[in-house]
């Protein structure tokens, strides 16, 4: 057991650091800082030459008797930490910037958390004879159990995950809750004072995996993600019996918005005439347009109804492995986090891009193919849409939940809530697919029989699909040799004799025979 270490930093200064099992290695990182007036959070250490977990104390890091720690240059961008905060009768856990303070870290866990967590503002009551008699609040200073050691003053919820060797990977934080001795009102001024600089974080239920330093993956967070927007591939019909099953934690992310550009001014009506609707437009249960779609009868799907492909489609070409190394270099390279201002930039155009959103067109997928298609307005709620779908439902009593393809791929339920606008709550835009899905207390006529009203069948056609024109095979070889006219190297100038001859004599001018003389 190492009783003493060496800490020498890039000026070959040494500092002999004495040591016990029980001390962590964060503190010998500050002795020695301060020996050689550093500030520690610009420093790390490394034992031959790799990085010592700063957060283990010196039994649990194998270090041998006097052993010789380099003090380097620690890096200047926060790394991920996933922290699994250990309640009494619960765990959560996120991603945060090392550079987050436990006073954050605290601040984050009630804002994303789904029962409402007191972390920060807990008080006690203490009476002054016993059980009975006049009292006071006294304030619950939450304690820190970081690999042993106990932290539990506002000077140490202050500090950095990274001050306390939490610099990445997997921590577990063990939380719990003791009586400070201070009032509750003594003990907000004091918190006042401390944290006054520090920001509420802003991780909200809607936007919390947009924040890379103050919020990430949040296995307690609720799910509340941006959708990717298909394009009109995915409204193909036939299309193959989707997942039932729900994404319980999911990240949002921010999609392009897929509205259709407008039309040129040379080609546009005139703004004083409103936008007819499509010829196949019928007036839904709730005066709503929309457009539906049959099942297909045909038995083969459409995907394999046209035989004819050009099998060179098929080959990959030297763009595509140009793209793809191009796509595997940028995945390699190191990319800074965010600020606080840039994200709050990022949050703000978010909300100026949704604001300016007037609608989304949403269709919804029921169990034997048929498709629903309707334009909602963006302060119009999932209510709105439940409703509209069971309108024109056969067996609207039965019980349903519409789905949405999340951004990992799996299907997110969509909440039938009154509170929840589809645009500027959910990050709706664009054009969004939805997917039907009978739920377990459904009957079983709803799930085999037709699931539109005859009447609103009656008004629906079949689905067709446009196949781009094929290129004709005189078009493709010019193609080729056009492009392959562009890339070859340029030919070679032919040499005259005069040339030749000026070259011939330049090389016996260099002495090439001078042996022979």
């Amino acid at each position: 057991m190492a009783s003493h270490v060496v800490v020498v930093d890039t000026a070959a200064r040494t500092a002999r650091i004495k040591t016990t099992p029980a001390k962590h290695l964060t503190e010998v990182l500050s002795e020695a800082c301060a020996k050689f007036n550093l500030n520690p959070d610009n420093f790390t250490l490394k034992y031959n030459n790799k990085p010592v977990d700063l957060s283990r104390t010196i039994r649990l890091a194998n270090l041998p008797p006097g052993a010789k720690l380099d003090l380097v240059q620690g890096s200047r961008s926060p790394s991920v930490v996933n922290i699994a905060l250990q309640l009494e009768q619960q765990r959560l856990t996120h991603k945060f910037p090392s550079d987050t303070s436990l006073w954050q870290v605290l601040r984050v866990f009630e804002t994303v958390s789904e029962k409402n967590l007191n972390l920060t503002q807990r008080g006690v009551a203490v009476t002054s004879s016993g059980g009975s008699g006049s009292g006071r609040l006294n304030y619950e200073m939450p304690i820190f159990n970081i690999m042993g050691k106990e932290v539990g003053t506002f000077t140490d919820l202050q500090k950095t995950l990274a001050q306390h060797g939490l610099t990445g990977g997997s921590q577990l934080l063990r939380c719990s809750f003791r009586d400070s001795g201070k009032s509750l009102e003594d003990a907000m001024t004091e918190i006042s004072g401390y944290f006054k600089s520090a920001e509420t974080p802003e991780a909200t239920k809607e936007t919390q995996g947009a924040h890379t330093n103050n919020a990430g993956t949040s296995a307690a967070a609720p799910e509340t993600p941006t959708p990717a927007a298909p394009d009109n591939a995915a409204f193909e019909p036939n299309p193959p019996e989707p997942s039932a099953s729900a994404m319980e934690d999911v990240i949002p992310t921010s999609q392009e918005d897929t509205t259709p550009a407008p039309a040129p001014a040379a080609e546009a009506a005139p703004a004083s005439e409103p936008d007819a609707p499509p010829s196949d437009t019928v007036t839904g249960p709730d005066q709503r347009p929309m457009i539906i779609y049959t099942p297909s009868t045909s038995t083969t799907p459409a995907a394999v109804r046209n035989t004819a492909f050009n099998e060179e489609d098929y080959v990959p070409t030297i763009d595509h492995a140009k793209s793809h190394q191009a796509l595997l270099q940028n995945a390699g390279k190191n990319k800074r986090l965010a600020s606080d201002a840039e994200l709050a930039a990022a949050e703000q155009a978010k909300a100026e891009k949704l604001a300016a959103i007037e609608g989304v067109t949403i269709r919804v997928r029921l169990p034997d193919t048929s498709h629903v298609e309707a334009r909602f307005g963006k302060q119009e709620t999932t209510a709105a849409l439940y409703a509209c779908v069971r309108g024109v439902l056969a067996y609207p009593d039965q019980p349903f939940a519409l789905k949405y393809p999340g951004a990992r791929g799996l299907l997110v339920t969509l909440s039938e809530d009154k509170a929840k606008r589809l645009v500027a709550d959910l990050g709706f835009q664009g054009r969004q697919l939805m997917n039907l899905v009978w739920e377990d207390g459904a009957s079983g006529a709803a799930r085999t029989s037709r699931s539109l009203k005859q009447e609103w069948y009656a008004k629906g056609h079949e689905m067709t699909v446009k196949e781009p024109p094929a290129a004709s095979v005189s078009d493709e070889k010019a193609t080729k040799t056009n492009a392959g006219s562009e890339n070859a190297p340029p030919a070679k100038k032919q040499a005259s004799s005069g040339d030749k001859e000026s070259k011939l004599k330049a090389m016996l001018n260099k002495g090439l025979f001078k042996g022979r003389k």
